[in-house]
């Protein structure tokens, strides 16, 4: 499930850099279906039991408190925004389904707040999807673990997860935002796949690698700081309210038979 959201999002973002601005920029149907597709991700979670139905209130305590921390801080302190925090600590407890939902729903509900809706809300709701969801697959590889080892690694990915999410939002804004006789690091139609790249690589350089270093920076920091006890706190409601029962089979007590000596063996 996650596999195919993922598939039809790159292609969300690879589309603009083929048609330019003829490409249509359908907010609310794409905002919908990211939405829709989250929600559809977290009951296949749930019918799986890698997910309970206890643990969506949490999800929704998460959304509610990240999206009002984006509504205090909307276009975030030089680039940093702390709403990415939860995304990664929740991710990583409560595994991919779950990271992906909150960050989707979270860019959603803050856009509402905000009045942000714009054609780039999409982008941003399935690329801090992605952030959630690679929180929560290398939780999975750590085996949840709040050791030291799990926490810096999952503070390295903050601040991986800080420069990935401005470079894909770039990837969608980049040939909409320079006419393209403007300038030489602007989008172009009809340039190769090497004639792109080095034009992308020299906008993001001059426009947004600053502002996304902030970004993570903040990430890392926070999470190093305050990643233990959250993360701590969020295992816990998972093992509270993720429990598998089964019954066990009495065991059939073997006992030794004893034959008699008086039996003799066939001829």
């Amino acid at each position: 499930m996650l596999l195919s959201i993922t598939a039809a999002g790159v292609m969300l973002f690879i589309a603009p850099l083929l048609l330019g601005a003829r490409f249509p920029q359908a907010v609310l149907l794409f905002s919908a279906l990211i939405a829709v597709s989250a929600l559809v991700a977290l009951a296949v979670a749930v019918q799986t039991h890698r997910l309970s139905t206890r643990l969506l209130a949490i999800l929704a305590a998460l959304v509610a408190v990240d999206a009002v921390m984006r509504l205090v801080i909307v276009i975030g302190l030089l680039g940093f925004s702390p709403i990415f925090f939860l995304i990664i600590a929740g991710g990583f407890a409560m595994g991919p389904s779950f990271g992906f939902a909150s960050g989707a729903l979270t860019l959603l509900l803050s856009a509402v707040l905000t009045a942000g809706l714009g054609p780039w809300l999409p982008y941003q709701m399935l690329a801090a999807g992605w952030v959630g969801m690679g929180a929560g697959y290398i939780g999975r590889l750590t085996g949840r673990s709040t050791s030291r080892l799990a926490i810096g690694v999952l503070a390295v990915y903050g601040g991986a997860a800080g420069f990935a999410y401005g470079i894909v939002l770039d990837l969608w804004e980049w040939p909409l935002v320079l006419n393209p006789a403007a300038s030489t690091l602007s989008w172009a139609p009809g340039l190769g796949v090497a004639a792109l790249a080095r034009r992308f690589a020299g906008f993001y350089l001059a426009t947004s690698l600053v502002y996304d270093t902030f970004r993570a920076a903040g990430n890392l920091l926070l999470m190093a700081a305050l990643g233990t006890p959250v993360v701590v706190a969020l295992t816990r409601f998972r093992r509270r309210f993720l429990v598998d029962w089964s019954i066990r089979e009495p065991a059939v007590e073997s006992t030794a038979v004893k034959i008699s000596t008086d039996v003799g063996s066939p001829a």
